[in-house]
Formats: C-alpha cells, sequence, structure tokens
C-alpha cells in the first residue's frame, strides 16, 4: 500500500510541473550547487517526463496486480523492495541531467531487474536467464561506460548540455571520434532496449520471470534502453550535424523483421509476446531514426513527426505490452501451462481477462480505434513524409512486418479467446478481482487514447521539441 501511494504522490508530482515544461520550460537541481563540470545534475524537460510518467503509472498498476498474483509465492519483502528499486533506477535515468548520474540510476535499475528475474530461485529457469541477463547486461554497460568515459575525456564533463555545446560544431578527428562514442552508447543500451542482435536475453528472461516483471521489463525496462540512447544521441550529437539516423533505421528493419519471424514460431505465449516486444522496439527505434534522418536532411516536420511516433509508440506498447503480460499472467496461473494451443478457449472461461487479451492484441496490431493505430500510422507516415528512395523502401518494409506481426497477434486471439475452451480448461474460472482491474484500466487507456489521441500528441510534440529543438 505505501507503495501504490509513494508511485501516486510521484506521478502527481510529474504532472503539476507540466504546465511549465510544456512551455519549453527546464528545472534543474545540481549537487553539489555549483554544479557542472565536477557537480550533478537532475534535469527535467518536457521529453523526460513524459517517460517518468509513463514508467510511475504503469508500475503503480503492475503493483496492484501483484498484490494477488504474487500472494502465494515468498520473500515478497525483498519483491516489493526490489520493484521499488526497479521504478527508482528508471524515473532516475529518466531525470538524470548528465551521464554520471544516469549511470548510476542505470545500474541500480540493472540490478533490481536481475533479482526480479530470476526471483523464483528454487527452479532452474528463472536462475539461468537471470544470470544470462546479468552477463549480457554487464557487457553492454561496459560498452556504454567506455562511450562515457570517452566523452569526459575529451570534453571534462558529462553534464548533457555542457557535451552538447562541446558536440556542437566538430572539425576533422572529432567528426569520427563522436561516430565512435555514438556507436559505442548504442551498442550498450541497445542490450537493454533488446534491440536484434542484442536481443536474446529477452526471450529467456520473459517466461523465467513472474508476469509482473515481465510486463515491467517489455513495458518499461526496455524503453529505458530506448530513451538512453535517444537522450546520448539527440542531445549530444546533433543529428543536423551527425548522420546517425541511417543507422537506426537499418538496424530498426533487421529488428522487426528477425524478431517477427522468431515470433511466429513460438508455442511458449510468453516467448511470442517475448520478441513481440523486440518487434515493437524495432518500431521506436524507426521513429528515431526517422527523426535523426530527416534532420540531417533539413526536413524538420518529418523530424518532429518521427519523434512524436517513437514516443506515441513507446506509450501505446508500453500499455498494450504490460495489458498482455499481465493477462497471460492470469491465464497461465489459472491454467498451469503457457503452451499457446494447451491455452485453446482460456479466454472464454475467463471473459474479462481474454477481452482486455485480444483488445491488447488488437491495438499491438494496429487495428483503429485503438492506440497502437494511432502510434504506427504516425510513424509510418513519418517515414514516408521524408520522400527519398530509402525511406519510401525502408519504410515499406515496416509496413509489411506491421502485417506481419498482425498475423500472430490475430492467430493468438483466435486461439486463446474465440475457440471452444480446450478439455483441460473446463474448470477454468475468472481471475480475482484485484487482477482484473488493472486489465481493464489498461484496456480502456487503449480505447481512449485511440478515439481521442489529441491530448497526448500535444504532449508528444512538446516532448519532441525539448529533445529536437
Amino acid at each position: 500500500v505505501g507503495f501504490s501511494f509513494a508511485l501516486i504522490y510521484s506521478a502527481y508530482l510529474f504532472w503539476r510541473y507540466w504546465n511549465l515544461l510544456a512551455k519549453g520550460g527546464v528545472l534543474t537541481s545540481s549537487f553539489p550547487a555549483f554544479g557542472p563540470p565536477l557537480g550533478v545534475e537532475i534535469r527535467v524537460d518536457a521529453f523526460n517526463n513524459f517517460m517518468a510518467l509513463l514508467f510511475i503509472s504503469l508500475s503503480f498498476l503492475v503493483s496492484v496486480y501483484s498484490i494477488k498474483y504474487m500472494e502465494h509465492d515468498t520473500g515478497l519483502d525483498r519483491y516489493y523492495a526490489m520493484l521499488l528499486l526497479l521504478v527508482a533506477g528508471m524515473v532516475g535515468v529518466a531525470i538524470a541531467g548528465d551521464f554520471f548520474t544516469l549511470f548510476v540510476f542505470w545500474e541500480l535499475m540493472s540490478i533490481a531487474s536481475y533479482s526480479l528475474v530470476s526471483f523464483r530461485k528454487y527452479r532452474w529457469e528463472p536462475i539461468e536467464a537471470g544470470f544470462k541477463y546479468l552477463v549480457m547486461s554487464t557487457l553492454g554497460s561496459l560498452m556504454a561506460l567506455l562511450g562515457i568515459s570517452l566523452l569526459y575525456y575529451y570534453a571534462g564533463t558529462l553534464n548533457f548540455t555542457a557535451l552538447s555545446k562541446a558536440f556542437a560544431k566538430p572539425e576533422g578527428i572529432l567528426v569520427l571520434y563522436g561516430y565512435v562514442i555514438l556507436m559505442l552508447i548504442f551498442v550498450g543500451f541497445g542490450v537493454t532496449a533488446s534491440i536484434v542482435p542484442f536481443h536474446t536475453w529477452l526471450p529467456d528472461a520473459h517466461p523465467a520471470a513472474p508476469s509482473s516483471i515481465s510486463a515491467m521489463l517489455s513495458g518499461l525496462v526496455i524503453k529505458a534502453g530506448i530513451y538512453a540512447i535517444a537522450r546520448g544521441s539527440f542531445m549530444i550529437f546533433a543529428p543536423s550535424i551527425f548522420d546517425y539516423g541511417t543507422l537506426f533505421v537499418v538496424f530498426a528493419v533487421i529488428t522487426t523483421t528477425v524478431a517477427n519471424i522468431m515470433a511466429l514460431l513460438q508455442r511458449d505465449v510468453k516467448r511470442l509476446l517475448a520478441f513481440s516486444s523486440t518487434v515493437n522496439i524495432g518500431f521506436i527505434l524507426f521513429g528515431l531514426g526517422t527523426a535523426a534522418y530527416a534532420s540531417h536532411m533539413g526536413i524538420a516536420f518529418a523530424g518532429i513527426m518521427g519523434l512524436v511516433g517513437a514516443l506515441m509508440h513507446t506509450l501505446s506498447h508500453a500499455i498494450g505490452k504490460g495489458l498482455l503480460f499481465l493477462a497471460a499472467g492470469s491465464f497461465i496461473t489459472r491454467a498451469k501451462t503457457r503452451n499457446i494451443y494447451e491455452l485453446q478457449g482460456a479466454g472464454r472461461a475467463m471473459p474479462w481477462t481474454g477481452v482486455t487479451f485480444s483488445i491488447g492484441l488488437l491495438s499491438l496490431s494496429g487495428v483503429p480505434p485503438l492506440a497502437g493505430f494511432v502510434s504506427k500510422f504516425i510513424l509510418l507516415m513519418a517515414g514516408y513524409s521524408v520522400g527519398d528512395a530509402f525511406m519510401n523502401v525502408t519504410t515499406s518494409l515496416m509496413l509489411v512486418n506491421s502485417v506481419f506481426a498482425a498475423v500472430y497477434y490475430l492467430r493468438l486471439v483466435q486461439i486463446c479467446v474465440i475457440r471452444p475452451r480446450g478439455e483441460g480448461l473446463k474448470e477454468l474460472r475468472e481471475a480475482s478481482p484485484v487482477i482484473v482491474a488493472p486489465l481493464l484500466i489498461l484496456m480502456i487507456a487503449l480505447i481512449v487514447i485511440g478515439c481521442y489521441p489529441w491530448p497526448l500528441l500535444d504532449m508528444a510534440q512538446r516532448a519532441a521539441l525539448a529533445l529536437l529543438p
């Protein structure tokens, strides 16, 4: 209860300052008081305020869901402590005003994630998945740390504002130096973001982790990775000078294509949803790439649209995938299986869970009038708005990937919800209202955003302008 109230109050504080931030304002606080280059800084602008609100809001619903979902597990004091550290780490990453602060909170978030993935340590699967995540994420953190160290070596500071000034007019070898640092940051944080080929920890972590933690991983943690890439690239290396949009777009197409193929082959519902998360990270990365590419070409409108699409898809996927993992966890807890075909008709036996599960899948499929349609439409329009051959081809490939993903989403609806219930599910009953309530809230959010997206589009546009003025 205390944890939930802390999250509610935190969300209130971020929301309270939105009007100031929406007008281009920035809140900063330095420690010690003399600030950069020696001090550390907390910085809140429209962009990271958008992300922090998302982190806190979904975490609150996951904490409510956990009350009933985790009641039969032991060690719940450790579970909620690690969950609180995870949320604190993500919010800290969002509001960091320098790379030192960001990296400290990044490690806090990562340590909590490892612990929660391997929470059910009496089974081998969580231990193995947690260790794999630990090794891969540690290697990624080392890559990012190397890039951060090179930034400090050149500029003598890790403050984002000071770094942007240091790389404002690069010449000669400094341009190459900037690209090397950018690649280290991209790969380092790309591991946690689950960008192909750094994604292999995620499909193992999801089946092993409690479903509430799967919702946190796919809904929020991998978004923190994308956020770190966006903050470390756009704010320091101006896309009008550095041409990294092509790299982002190419990785986005590869990520969505590979993950789509892998998702289609899965029989485990949580592994399928894990690969689906990687697919949608590809869409978000495509939005960032479009923004960087268009800005480098001098097409400001497409650049802003790409960032707005990336932010809206971050939001719609966080809500949709959080909903899907929570609903899948409800199915799995009652049916005692993760096999898609053994869950046949589970949605008929658990109608509220089945309806919310279906809406989540339809949203990720891009079916109107749901949130996923809005974000995918903006992303594709941004890509086509650039107008050159490269972006037309890659945007068309992303459109094909979106249709491809809809195939296995709709297949999941057909098997788990529409078909008559299987022989082993005759005694299946609906989950507790404490579990169903967060699902209904998330489902309503997907519908409301899809039908009336304008307030959130305005927030996303202001957030985009804070990152790409």
